[in-house]
């Protein structure tokens, strides 16, 4: 809501505040060894919880990338997922992870990737309360932010993925994900479909940084042209999916 109100939209003449409900800030493993993550957790517990340092250690990453360490703080998860171009985005939705809400006919689940497709919660006055994280993670997970200088910055591109890979190299599972800037994040599904189940030489390697770069769509501002973003998000990709042969 910060970040709005700097950008001019005006609070609402009222706010309600959840502080007090603990359970919406909470950390925990379920019963099916998935990492639940309140929607009020803050960024810099999401950074440092031994939960998520044991089994995602990639989430704590990206959550130390994420504004200064004041604003971590401070900002939660949920609200990061809200704003609807977090940084944290990209990196969850390449691990798979689901959203719970309450609404006003019970607790709806859906996967991320649907808020984001619909940029909206599911019905009026629903409040984010869970973001779920399918564990065991078996893959390599990678999550890449590049800004216009070290830290405490808005991203230019932000990038992830999960992947799966054979002892042929062949592979099994992928899911990327590009986001940076004003971009909203989102899922590479035409690219994914192109490397699944694929053997990865260079030539393949080449024509897949083309495909990325055409469906990222990213779209350029004062601070980075369109082709300046794609291209890094391409390159990015490409580099980390080459890593893992």
């Amino acid at each position: 809501m910060q970040m709005q109100r700097e950008q001019g939209i005006a609070f609402p003449p009222h706010l309600i505040s959840l502080e007090r409900i603990r359970e919406l800030a909470d950390i925990e493993e379920t019963v099916d060894r998935s990492i639940r993550i309140g929607a009020l957790t803050d960024l810099e517990t999401c950074r440092t919880h031994s939960l998520i340092k044991r089994k995602c250690p990639v989430l704590g990453k990206a959550a130390g990338t994420i504004a200064s360490p004041a604003v971590r703080n401070r900002g939660t998860l949920g609200g990061n997922i809200l704003y609807g171009v977090g940084d944290a985005i990209p990196i969850l939705l390449a691990l798979d992870a689901r959203l719970s809400w309450f609404c006003e006919g019970g607790i709806q689940s859906e996967p991320l990737a649907g808020f984001v497709d619909r940029k909206e919660a599911p019905e009026e006055g629903a409040i984010l309360t869970d973001i779920i994280i399918p564990s065991p993670v078996k893959g390599r997970c990678f999550f890449h932010k590049v800004g216009r200088r070290e830290a405490f910055i808005p991203s230019v591109v932000t990038v992830a993925m999960y992947v799966e890979v054979t002892g042929s190299n062949t592979v099994k599972m992928i899911r990327m994900a590009v986001g940076g800037g004003v971009n909203t994040p989102m899922r590479l599904k035409e690219c994914e479909e192109m490397v699944s189940g694929k053997q990865l030489t260079d030539g393949f390697m080449s024509g897949l940084a083309s495909r990325i770069k055409k469906e990222s769509a990213l779209i350029g501002d004062v601070f980075a042209s369109a082709d300046y973003r794609r291209t890094v998000a391409a390159n990015l990709l490409v580099r980390e999916l080459q890593s893992v042969l």
